[in-house]
């Protein structure tokens, strides 16, 4: 039984931080969601124990403010793609992490949660990896030594409102022929609620203490199967074009510089090492069983604005 009377997540209005925070609800007096968009998910603020506070999430002083009293602190900030020195890797993905390990010190913070990636590793040639590793290697060699932290590395996560396959959905939707860099990666991915358990069950096992688990679901996929799946699911007819490895790589040199950056060289060079473990925590749920179901129901609600629009209404 967990007994917590204060949680601060950061970036708990991201896909991963949101789920968490309506399960951790269910266990704490008190969560405090620091943000830099308070507009993001609002949806929280139905849970009477939620408080979202936007802050800027690199200033030392204001994460001291709001991380006091706090029984377990959860970080699940991270970034696919860089935007600007402000979001950059480096900035997000290790700069921060030290701030939060500094502020976890003086506030005496005794759990700690982080989200890392699976094959994250000081030495990867993708700079999301590498530094994603770099912060990994801090939090078990500096922070561990005044804070119980336990590092979660996921493969693709899935569910609704999840990045992967939402994004494809609106791609595939408008894109008769669709290109695919990297077609025969392979991913084990895992289900936010799998995951989300995995995350409530270890803050009180001393088993998960400064360790970092890799987590993944039941099945493997290539890459390929799995946008094949997601046509199928949104039942309809796509020409999918595997790409060698040459062109993979000459359409991230491409897209890297149009606008939105849909896919870049360090995209390519994460897609080089197949995303699933023989270690770890394995979920038990599939893709098959759930993406269907929140894929169509988008696609009725699209329908219905299309004829909306259609009839003037």
């Amino acid at each position: 039984m967990l007994d917590l009377n204060k949680i601060v997540i950061l970036g708990g209005t991201g896909f991963i931080g949101s789920n968490l925070a309506f399960e951790l609800s269910k266990y704490t007096k008190k969560i405090t969601i620091l943000t830099r968009n308070k507009e993001k998910n609002k949806k929280l603020l139905v849970l009477p124990n939620v408080e979202i506070m936007q802050t800027n999430i690199n200033d030392e002083l204001s994460l001291r403010e709001f991380t006091k009293g706090a029984d377990l602190l959860i970080n699940t900030v991270g970034v696919l793609n860089e935007s600007d020195n402000f979001n950059s890797f480096s900035s997000l993905h290790v700069d921060l992490v030290k701030k939060i390990s500094h502020v976890v010190s003086y506030n005496k913070i005794a759990r700690m949660l982080h989200i890392s990636s699976l094959n994250a590793g000081v030495s990867s040639s993708s700079n999301y990896l590498r530094t994603k590793g770099e912060a990994e290697e801090y939090l078990l060699k500096e922070t561990s030594n005044f804070c119980n932290v336990t590092i979660f590395k996921p493969s693709v996560v899935f569910g609704e409102d999840d990045s992967f396959f939402n994004r494809f959905k609106k791609i595939l939707t408008y894109s008769p022929i669709f290109p695919l860099a990297c077609p025969y990666t392979k991913f084990a991915p895992i289900f936010i609620n799998d995951l989300v358990s995995f995350m409530v069950d270890s803050i009180n096992d001393r088993n998960k203490f400064n360790i970092a688990i890799d987590l993944t679901g039941p099945k493997i996929y290539t890459f390929y199967s799995l946008i094949k799946l997601t046509v199928s699911f949104l039942k309809i007819k796509r020409i999918i074009i595997p790409l060698p490895n040459a062109l993979s790589k000459l359409q991230a040199y491409i897209f890297e510089r149009l606008p939105g950056k849909m896919f870049t060289i360090d995209n390519y060079n994460s897609l080089q090492i197949d995303s699933i473990s023989d270690s770890g925590l394995k979920g038990s749920t599939s893709i098959e069983q759930i993406v269907p179901k929140y894929l169509n129901l988008m696609q009725e609600e699209t329908n219905i604005e299309k004829l909306r629009k259609r009839s003037g209404r």
